[in-house]
């Protein structure tokens, strides 16, 4: 069990990803503010003090983790070209701005 981090939705991190994030699939991503304790965020979060910024490819409706759980075929396509933005604007640019401490991690 990891604990929640949270990152706020206008830090500089966050800011820095919405740009590829919105350009390469021409939509604006959905920003939740706070990712749940199942990955290790918090180790990242606490002990460097680095901002941690989380790119689910997913969808509204998938109901991720629920009995129903669904992918449309277009999802995992979309995900690759997302991240690949991603990716490529962190070596092109000099990569999201400095944000010690940016990342707050919070009892589960």
């Amino acid at each position: 069990m990891f604990r929640a981090t949270r990152l706020g939705p206008d830090s500089p991190s966050a800011l820095w990803a919405r740009d590829p994030l919105t350009r390469t699939p021409g939509a604006p991503p959905a920003v939740l503010p706070n990712p749940g304790g199942s990955l290790p965020n918090d180790v990242f979060v606490e002990i460097p003090g680095m901002p941690a910024v989380r790119v689910p490819p997913s969808h509204p409706a998938c109901s991720q983790h629920a009995p129903d759980e669904h992918a449309m075929a277009a999802t995992p396509e979309a995900g690759l070209a997302i991240m690949t933005g991603l990716w490529w604007d962190l070596g092109e640019r000099d990569g999201p701005p400095a944000s010690r401490g940016a990342g707050v991690a919070t009892p589960a």
